[in-house]
């Protein structure tokens, strides 16, 4: 009697392990194997765009004379791991007599004819 009780243990556990290896395989058990074990599909995750229009609501919401595009936007970073706006280095100064003098193209057409 213990001899038959050791193997139908045995082959429980090899019915077991096939059927297991069969779901891990994308098989046509496989959704039978993830209601028996208790599988819960993950959320899908939610892409940057909703999250902002969700974020951006909600402080609406909550005040409209808050700047909430910015509010929103820090919270989406945050939570999306995402990199902070790049601060540009360096500035550029432009005057007016810089932008009087620079050369059009027909400016440097009758350059070109007058030294000719």
């Amino acid at each position: 009697m213990p001899n038959n009780l050791n193997t139908f243990k045995t082959l429980f556990l090899l019915g077991t392990g096939l059927g297991m290896i069969l779901a891990c395989s994308g098989g046509p058990g496989l959704p039978l194997v993830q209601a028996l074990f208790g599988y819960i599909e993950p959320p899908a995750a939610e892409s940057v765009m909703d999250s902002m229009k969700r974020e951006y609501d909600l402080c609406k919401r909550s005040d409209p004379n808050r700047n909430c595009t910015q509010i929103a936007y820090d919270a989406v970073r945050v939570s999306q791991g995402l990199d902070p706006k790049p601060i540009p280095e360096g500035y550029v100064i432009i005057t007016r007599d810089e932008l009087e003098s620079a050369p059009t193209p027909k400016k440097e057409e009758s350059q070109k004819e007058t030294q000719q």
